[in-house]
């Protein structure tokens, strides 16, 4: 198997065995890492056919739709973070760094608790959303027609790219819906190197995660798709990747003025290098 993202050589990395069974008599999930970049991918989720893996997700998160697992005790931060968040994207507005004219898109929106958060702030809704996978919560959802290649001047995707299937073209598909001088925001973990270890809480209780990310990947698919500069917060845990020169010279200009830590780079800001367990 070749890594979707450099072309190496996927190798095996780990076995993780499950109790709760959701796909027919499926416990078992083997992981293979790329010797050169690091990307590790779960060989079982990326081999299934197309039906076997909406079958997977919609069996594997029916418990969080239904309440039965909760995302407060499975990512403790999680509301905080997306404040932080939303919080972020207004003072980019309110700043000028972002425009409130552009067309936008929060792709994998699910219910939509980011771009709420963020519309709840303005004068007007600005973050449209969209989710393949759901039913439209509201009027603020786009239709899969209206969602087409290069019409988007910033695009956000959060808690999204760990669970595309990269060997599908998934990745390209998302990030060639921005213009070429468009801007994207992005949220995963993406770290030094994935834990050899299959009760990594990265992939508890249920393995839906199946692309793990490192630095040396995502600086690859920077890189790849021409992306020129590179902003990270460290609160909102938000990388925002730039083609848009005007955008980035005025984040330059404005940073003091702006909440959180933020690191500005040419290049993709490889942030987290510690072991990514949590404390």
């Amino acid at each position: 198997m070749k890594c979707f993202v450099c072309g190496g050589e996927m190798q095996p990395y780990f076995t993780k065995k499950i109790a709760v069974k959701y796909l027919r008599d499926l416990d078992t999930f083997d992981y293979v890492r790329c010797e050169h970049c690091g990307l590790t991918v779960s060989k079982t989720l990326y081999e299934m056919t197309h039906e076997d893996w909406s079958e997977f997700n919609v069996n594997a998160h029916k418990d969080y739709f239904d309440g039965v697992l909760k995302f407060e005790e499975l990512d403790p931060k999680w509301l905080t973070r997306l404040d932080a968040q939303a919080k972020m994207f207004v003072e980019l507005l309110q700043n000028g760094v972002f425009k409130y004219d552009w067309r936008t898109i929060d792709y994998g929106a699910g219910n939509g608790k980011l771009a709420n958060k963020i519309n709840a702030q303005l004068p007007k809704v600005w973050l449209k959303k969209f989710d393949a996978y759901m039913e439209p919560f509201d009027e603020n959802y786009l239709t899969p027609a209206e969602v087409k290649p290069k019409t988007f001047d910033f695009l956000v995707s959060s808690s999204v790219f760990e669970h595309l299937l990269g060997n599908r073209g998934e990745v390209e598909n998302i990030i060639d819906l921005i213009k070429p001088e468009g801007i994207m925001g992005l949220h995963t973990l993406i770290c030094e190197e994935v834990p050899q270890d299959p009760e990594w809480y990265y992939l508890l209780p249920i393995p839906v995660h199946c692309t793990l990310w490192t630095n040396k990947a995502m600086a690859i698919v920077f890189q790849k798709n021409n992306f020129k500069h590179c902003a990270y917060n460290v609160e909102a845990q938000m990388w925002l990747f730039f083609r848009n020169e005007d955008a980035w010279q005025k984040l330059n200009e404005v940073k003091e003025k702006l909440s959180g830590t933020w690191i500005l780079k040419n290049d993709f800001v490889d942030y987290w290098k510690v072991k990514p367990y949590r404390k």
